[in-house]
């Protein structure tokens, strides 16, 4: 059970991280541009939601509130997986470590790579005519650890209660 809450306890922490992180470097634009009209504002507050969720969820897990952390944090990784940029929408968000694999189709088929730390991008509307779709790899193998914690949880829970 110990390294079990251990491990829940790295991620928490990480996602806090993450989360922060993000928050710090989205804020300061948001002063900077966010208020010359209501969509732009709206993406902000958009982004500093996500931020915020990532931090909530690494508070849960710190507060060993394991099952509500562990399945806000699958969403909260789902969020990161997918990012793309097609007809000149663009969605990118990452919350923490990033190492995405991907494919440009804009003129041929490109394999693509980007690594990082948090970092966000959303377009409306774009005059060019990118088409780009990419995985996050950490998030994936984030999806799979928390995935892996909840049955370890949910094993030591009924063993607990077979014991007793």
């Amino acid at each position: 059970m110990q390294k079990t809450e251990s491990r829940i306890k790295i991620i928490g922490i990480y996602q806090i991280i993450g989360g922060l992180i993000g928050l710090i470097a989205t804020i300061p634009l948001l002063v900077k541009f966010g208020f010359t009209n209501g969509t732009t504002f709206k993406m902000f507050l958009l982004f500093l939601s996500l931020y915020s969720f990532s931090v909530f969820c690494g508070y849960l897990l710190l507060k060993k509130q394991f099952e509500k952390g562990l399945n806000y944090s699958i969403i909260n990784q789902l969020i990161q997986v997918l990012s793309f940029s097609i007809l000149g929408f663009t969605f990118k968000f990452y919350s923490g470590l990033f190492l995405s694999l991907g494919l440009n189709l804009t003129t041929d088929a490109i394999l693509t790579y980007n690594f990082g730390l948090t970092t966000w991008n959303f377009k409306l509307i774009s005059e060019n005519g990118i088409i780009e779709i990419s995985i996050n790899l950490v998030a994936l193998i984030l999806i799979n650890i928390v995935f892996n914690l909840k049955e370890k949880l949910k094993a030591q829970k009924t063993q607990s209660i077979n014991n007793n």
